[in-house]
């Protein structure tokens, strides 16, 4: 058998070199943001733009329905011009500073920042990703120079345009720790469920939350811990009988729905937006992991 002939090798490292420059020109997806995609196709996203989504891993890899139900209520309000941030990221980083790991926390937050600072507002639904990117980044000295919003924020500059029901029903809210504590968002949420809704509180509320259990690394480190606490949160509902709690956080929502009683449903902000005015959520697409699942 003869031998294949190679070709000379500085035509290979210039290959390999050409190679390296579109990937660099291309950043690599993580996970979460792979299945963002599949789930909202590209027509949701945009690189640049007036308004960026960005709701946070949580969101996408346990709740893309209420991410659905957020562009449901988008369009409702006539906000159809925000898209999802197309950043192939999707965490802003808390978890590695939480983790101690400084440098690498500072690395990829001025990744996510480059991607950020080409929104004119990035409308946040993760209390941990709003606390990092307002006061995080600049403590490593990383500037993201684009008004960052929490969804409650953004949502309250357009509860005028929701119906309001001719008759209200009651929900309670828990205010995110990071939300309510760290970033001071207390009337926005509040403000857009009082359009539709009748606010009721917890004992503990305001700057005095509960935390759901989700905070920091606890659902990581300590698990049963973590559970727990969001048990005893929702408890004080059940006891009353039970009723419909809206946080507005991504990581909140999840962790209470996972421990909900019976009695209690848990719904994050915008699914309740929805389901409190009648505003239709298109389906989700099925994921590819979705379909090669089972």
């Amino acid at each position: 058998m003869g031998l294949h002939r190679l070709p000379p090798l500085h035509g290979v490292l210039r290959s390999r070199q050409r190679a390296r420059a579109r990937a660099a020109r291309r950043p690599r997806r993580c996970a979460s943001a792979r299945h963002e995609q599949e789930i909202f196709g590209p027509a949701r996203f945009a690189e640049t733009g007036q308004v960026g989504f960005w709701p946070g891993c949580d969101s996408i890899d346990k709740g893309a329905a209420d991410i659905a139900a957020a562009f449901a209520v988008f369009d409702r309000v006539g906000a159809e011009h925000v898209k999802l941030v197309d950043a192939g990221l999707a965490c802003a980083g808390y978890p590695l500073l939480a983790a101690g790991l400084t440098d690498l926390f500072r690395w990829h937050a001025g990744k996510v920042a480059s991607a950020l600072r080409r929104f004119r507002t990035v409308v946040v639904n993760c209390s941990a990703c709003l606390y990092s990117l307002r006061s995080q980044y600049d403590g490593e000295g990383v500037t993201v120079g684009t008004e960052v919003l929490s969804l409650a924020e953004y949502m309250a500059q357009h509860a005028s345009r929701l119906p309001t029901p001719s008759t209200k029903k009651s929900v309670y809210y828990h205010d995110p720790c990071y939300l309510a504590r760290y970033a001071g968002v207390l009337e926005p949420p509040r403000r857009v469920l009082g359009q539709i809704a009748t606010v009721r509180e917890f004992g503990w509320s305001r700057q005095d939350t509960e935390c759901c259990g989700g905070g920091g690394l606890l659902p990581k480190t300590a698990p049963s811990t973590a559970d727990a606490m969001a048990r005893r949160r929702l408890a004080e509902v059940a006891a009353k009988g039970g009723g419909t709690v809206v946080t507005s956080c991504g990581t909140c929502a999840f962790m209470l729905r996972r421990n909900q009683p019976a009695s209690v449903e848990v719904a994050d902000l915008p699914t309740a937006i929805a389901q409190l005015t009648e505003t239709p959520v298109e389906p989700l697409r099925p994921s590819l992991e979705d379909a090669t699942s089972g």
